[in-house]
C-alpha cells in the first residue's frame, strides 16, 4: 500500500485527486493539507511513501523541510501548467507532474517515484526519465 498526503491550497483539487485515488487499491491518501501549516502537522504525525506537494506551498519549504524524511517519502511536485520546474531536482523531489495531468498519470506518477524511480510529466504526455540524465 501506497501511503500518501496530499498538500495542495486549492480545496477541490485535493479533495477530487483524493477521490480518483481512492480507485487505486495501491494507494491510500492519509492527510490532505490545504495550508503549510496543515501539513506541518500532518508530517509530524505521519510518514507517508509520497507527499505530493503543490508549488504554491514553495515558500514555505524551508519550514517544511526539516519536518519532511526525504529518506522515506518521496516528494511528488504538483506544478501549474505555467511553472519552470528546473527547481525541482535541487528540493530533492523525485518528480513533477502538472496540475492539468489525467488520472492515469498521476497514479502512474506515485507508484513511480514511491518505488524510487524518477518522474516527470511532459506537457503532452507522460515519460520516464533515466536518473543518470537527471544530474
Amino acid at each position: 500500500m501506497i501511503d500518501v498526503i496530499i498538500a495542495d491550497h486549492q480545496e477541490l483539487f485535493h479533495i477530487g485527486a483524493a477521490q480518483v485515488l481512492a480507485t487505486a487499491k495501491d494507494v491510500r491518501v492519509i492527510d490532505q493539507s490545504q495550508s503549510p501549516q496543515q501539513l506541518l502537522r500532518a508530517l509530524k504525525s505521519f510518514t507517508p511513501h509520497v507527499l505530493v506537494l503543490s508549488t504554491s506551498f514553495l515558500p514555505a519549504f524551508p519550514e517544511i523541510s526539516p519536518v519532511w524524511k526525504p529518506n522515506r517519502t518521496a516528494l511528488l511536485v504538483l506544478a501549474e501548467d505555467h511553472d519552470h520546474t528546473a527547481y525541482v531536482r535541487w528540493l530533492g523531489a523525485r518528480g513533477v507532474v502538472y496540475r492539468s495531468m489525467d488520472r492515469p498519470v498521476l497514479v502512474d506518477a506515485l507508484r513511480r517515484v514511491a518505488r524510487g524511480e524518477l518522474f516527470v510529466q511532459s506537457r503532452s504526455s507522460d515519460m520516464k526519465i533515466d536518473p543518470t540524465e537527471a544530474a
